[in-house]
């Protein structure tokens, strides 16, 4: 009744974790001790508004906005070199 390749792939899933998993946990521990790490508040100038945040949320904003920019500039560069070719 298990011997076909499916039962012997389900059995060794269920016993072993692959590597994103523990990479997954390791990354969320880290995320933790970082979070309860940079709880302080902190003033944020933004032009001209000010405002106090807890530090770990500036950083989240500021990791966001880089995240965004870092995935928008080369599609936006592309699209332009496609622009000048065509």
């Amino acid at each position: 009744m298990g011997s076909g390749p499916s039962a012997h792939t389900n059995l060794g899933s269920s016993k072993q974790r692959g590597w994103r998993f523990w990479a997954a946990v390791i990354v969320a521990i880290l995320a933790t001790i970082f979070i309860f790490q940079n709880i302080q508040s902190v003033e944020v100038n933004v032009l001209f508004a000010s405002t106090e945040t807890p530090l770990v949320f500036a950083l989240l904003i500021v990791f966001l906005l880089g995240a965004v920019i870092g995935w928008l500039a080369p599609r936006l560069r592309r699209d332009k070199q496609g622009d000048r070719q065509g």
